[in-house]
């Protein structure tokens, strides 16, 4: 972005007369909360955020103490280019390091901290896989680069299976990408397509996860926390454990306008009669909902039920009055296929596991990033942190993994995993770790949350383009969509970012804001970074025509171009 438009707008006309709501209290309800008052001038008593749950975050959880065991549902790969999120952590001021904004005790932190993975695959019990040479075969190179041409409309409904080679999902490529990511072979190829064109310039350091950031401690203490503690010190009005349960409309003329909220509280049920100049901010899609929780000795129920989904339900009633408000069957039909379960261990007062780790990795915890056991039937992942809680104390420690197939039976404990207690989930991946021997005495000095997350990769089910409403629909005066299941062209689902860009847009939109978008980081125009991501794939130190896959034709002027390219310098990290 130029410094030349981080400007100051001026008001939009009548924006103290107009009031705002905002329908759900996760990351993109606060940013949109935070946009509105400090972006668009909009008197901060005039803004209303709704949460169904007693506590703000949404999907970006954490809590509990040493004595009863920590709880984290998520946990989050952030990246510099992440611009509306970097943005609005440069508003708000940091709750644990005084005189800094969220965005510099974050930049701090990884300069202290960085992560770099010297273990990224593990097999075998403990061993490291072999990532070395080409990242996937010249065939998917070709394949790749044929996608990346391809027009999304090409590619709707197609999964990763229609596109790619039997072999491709056994690749180093996709073994360290999509267990990053948390993408199965039968997810949606245009989220796929999108994903390797938004995030081409981490291809280039995929193996070592060079360029994934981190928050000082958890995101909820570091992000989520200190924005509500600021917006409510402007003024911003914060109702919890208030559902909104039905958006009522009018349309007439060409517009479509909200004229009422029915919300459900402790109170009982009311009626909120809005005008055109009252906003709605909905939050159609949570990431978390109907998730339910376990612990060290019970196993989190399954939660199948389709009666009350939330947000989902709304969208629903809005999406069967227009079909320009989406198609939310496509996301949220299938949950054998969009679910995966997290555990999330607090071990005190023994060492064991994760200095063992550390050794074997060569990486202290909270600096190595995630690991991912190849031979897993679970596909288990893990991250070892090092002080994740502000009130975590010297002999705890504690991390996240999660299991992306709670479908399948553990290899050490012959369950699937969905049937698992805490106990028994931790007891696996020691047993994957080479730590068989030590299982029950670390157990003794650990407490176990578990959660079963149905919807968790509902955004990357196979869809149409028009499967997701637009920031603000068609005819739209006073509604707007935000968050994860919004269409956002060129960009990528499952990210801080998404919800963050979604909420600026929607607030830019809807208020007539005249303030340049945030531009979006594009690196597939970016040339340094193509080569790199290519000399990873191929596993070359230099590229050459006869190294590139499948080139039509060549000539001397397309080996000139190849000999320019090859002395460009790295991108800059």
């Amino acid at each position: 972005m130029r410094n030349y438009d981080r400007i100051n707008a001026l008001p939009p006309k009548g924006i103290e007369g107009k009031s705002a709501h905002i329908i759900g209290g996760g990351i993109a309800g606060l940013a949109a909360a935070a946009f509105l008052v400090t972006d668009a001038h909009m008197p901060p008593g005039n803004v209303t955020v709704y949460e169904t749950l007693s506590v703000l975050g949404g999907s970006m959880d954490a809590a509990g103490d040493a004595a009863h065991g920590y709880t984290c549902r998520g946990e989050r790969e952030l990246e510099a280019w992440m611009e509306c999120l970097w943005y609005l952590c440069a508003k708000a001021p940091s709750l644990q390091t005084p005189g800094l904004t969220i965005l510099d005790e974050t930049h701090q932190a990884n300069i202290r901290e960085p992560i770099y993975s010297r273990y990224r695959l593990m097999e075998k019990q403990g061993c490291l896989y072999d990532y070395t040479g080409p990242l996937m075969s010249r065939h998917d190179g070709k394949k790749m680069m044929e996608l990346l041409l391809t027009p999304e409309e090409a590619i709707e409904l197609k999964t990763v299976t229609d596109w790619f080679s039997p072999e491709f999902t056994t690749s180093v490529f996709w073994l360290c990408w999509s267990t990053m990511l948390a993408f199965r072979d039968y997810h949606s190829l245009i989220e796929v397509k999108r994903y390797v064109a938004r995030f081409l310039m981490t291809i280039g350091g995929l193996t070592h996860l060079r360029g994934i950031l981190h928050t000082e401690y958890n995101e909820f203490d570091s992000i989520i926390k200190p924005i509500h503690v600021w917006l409510k010190s402007l003024g911003v009005q914060f109702r919890v454990g208030a559902s909104i349960t039905d958006i009522s409309l009018r349309d007439a003329d060409g517009e479509t306008i909200v004229t009422g909220l029915t919300i459900d509280d402790a109170k009982g049920r009311q009626l909120i009669a809005l005008t055109r100049n009252d906003l709605v901010f909905f939050t159609n899609g949570s990431l978390t909902q109907n998730a339910t929780m376990g612990d060290t000795t019970t196993a989190a129920i399954f939660d199948r039920s389709t009666s009350n989904r939330g947000c989902f339900t709304l969208w629903e009633r809005l999406a069967a009055h227009d079909r320009k408000f989406g198609n939310p069957a496509a996301f949220i039909s299938d949950i054998d296929k969009s679910n995966w379960m997290t555990f999330f261990p607090t071990i005190t007062a023994d060492p064991t596991f994760f200095e063992f780790m550390e050794k074997k990795t060569g990486s202290k915890a909270g600096t190595g990033g995630a690991v991912t056991i190849v031979d897993s039937s679970w596909k288990i992942g893990f991250v070892l942190y090092g002080k994740y809680f502000p009130n975590q104390p010297a002999n705890v420690n504690v991390f996240w993994a999660y299991g992306q197939c709670s479908e399948a039976v553990g290899d050490f404990i012959k369950k699937p995993m969905r049937e698992c207690t805490g106990a028994e989930m931790f007891a696996e991946l020691l047993y994957h770790c080479g730590l068989e021997a030590k299982i029950d005495s670390i157990l003794e000095h650990t407490k176990v949350s578990t959660s079963m997350m149905p919807y968790i990769t509902s955004q990357f089910m196979p869809r149409r383009i028009n499967d997701r409403p637009k920031v603000i629909p068609e005819g739209c005066v006073n509604l707007a969509f935000i968050g994860q299941f919004v269409e956002l062209p060129g960009d990528v689902v499952f990210t801080v970012e998404t919800s963050v860009r979604t909420a600026m847009m929607a607030v830019w939109g809807l208020t007539g804001l005249e303030k340049p978008m945030i531009p979006m980081y594009e690196p597939i125009y970016d040339l340094r970074v193509i080569m790199e991501s290519m000399r990873a794939t191929l596993a070359i130190e230099e590229i050459s025509l006869s190294t590139l896959p499948a080139i039509a034709m060549s000539s001397p002027s397309l080996g000139q171009l190849v000999e320019f390219l090859n002395g460009l310098p790295p991108p800059t990290p």
